[in-house]
This record gives structure tokens, sequence and C-alpha cells, in this order.
């Protein structure tokens, strides 16, 4: 599973009033911090180092939200994709921020699953103006481009079967035709 995967799995969580939940603190544990045990300290790092590293990953090793902006390969945000990161600044510090993955883009606010978001994990709104970055981890899956492998150079077409199989995808098609017509 992926870590976003992960993530969607632990939607509902959320802090104790009385004591600590222990599912918050297993988020520290699991992302490197095992010394934190007050599910009070600030967890939305936690909780993504804690999916990164339960999908097999390695988390950044912090529990700065923005230690995230150095941690996968940026993307524009007009390439995310759910699962990847995304961090936003909090407050008028150079080091406090908001971190949790991508879900969508409506307008001019962005769709986050994180933890600590109202003391719970959810999906919850951010607005694009506190955006600070997206990264993709090597453990997300990238979107994959379609492999065009039933074009074939004319000349080197079976003419018996050349008119009877038609190439499915648009670009395909578009190949197709391109060499259709270097063939005349």
């Amino acid at each position: 599973m992926t870590p976003y995967e992960l993530a969607k799995s632990e939607v509902g969580t959320m802090e104790w009033a009385e004591g600590s939940n222990p599912k918050v603190v297993a988020y520290y544990r699991d992302a490197g911090f095992p010394e934190v045990k007050d599910d009070v300290v600030a967890w939305c790092a936690a909780f993504v180092g804690a999916m990164i590293k339960r999908a097999g990953g390695k988390p950044s090793g912090s529990l700065a939200a923005r230690s995230y902006l150095k941690w996968g390969k940026p993307v524009a945000l007009l390439d995310a994709m759910p699962g990847d990161i995304v961090v936003f600044r909090r407050g008028n510090s150079t080091w406090q921020g908001h971190v949790g993955f991508y879900v969508s883009q409506k307008g001019g606010m962005i769709q986050v699953l994180g933890g600590n978001q109202r003391d719970a994990v959810n999906v919850a709104d951010q607005p694009v103006a506190k955006l600070l970055g997206v990264v993709r981890g090597d453990q997300e899956p990238v979107k994959k481009i379609p492999v065009i492998d039933q074009v074939v150079a004319p000349e080197k077409q079976n003419t018996a079967t050349s008119n009877q199989e038609r190439p499915s995808s648009f670009w395909a098609r578009i190949i197709a035709a391109l060499f259709k017509g270097l063939s005349k």
C-alpha cells in the first residue's frame, strides 16, 4: 500500500480529551520519534512520516512540517496527484507549517488528507495562497504515460491485418494516420 492509501484508512483518528490516543502516539513512534508520548504535540509531520514509514519508505526524519519541502521531488501544483505531499505556511514564522497528502484542488482551496487537522485525521481545505510546495516521493505511484506499441511502420505491417486492426487510443490513431500518409 502507498502512504496515501494507508492515510485514508486512518481517517477518524483523533486526539483524546483525557490522556493521549495510542494511535496518535504510534504516529510519532513510526515516524522515528518514540520519545513523544503526548498527542497534544503538533503531529501533522508525524502522521505523514508514519504513513511513509509504514509503506516502506523513508520519512523526512523531522517533526517539522516544512522538512518535507526537501524530502521528495518537487511537483508543480498543476501536476499534483492524489497522494503527493503538500506543505503550507502556518503563522508568521519561517519554520511553522502544515503538511499532508494532496487530495484535490477546488478553486483557491486544496483538499488535504492529513493528521492534526482540527485535532484529527481527516480531509480539510487549505488555501492555495499558503502553499509552500508539492513533493512526490519514490513510493508514490506516478501517472503512467500510455505506451503505444500497436503502431508499426507501414513497410513492416502485415497487409492482411493492417486494415482490420485499429489502434484504440487517440494518439495511436494520430500516429497511425501519419504513417498512412507517409506510405502514399
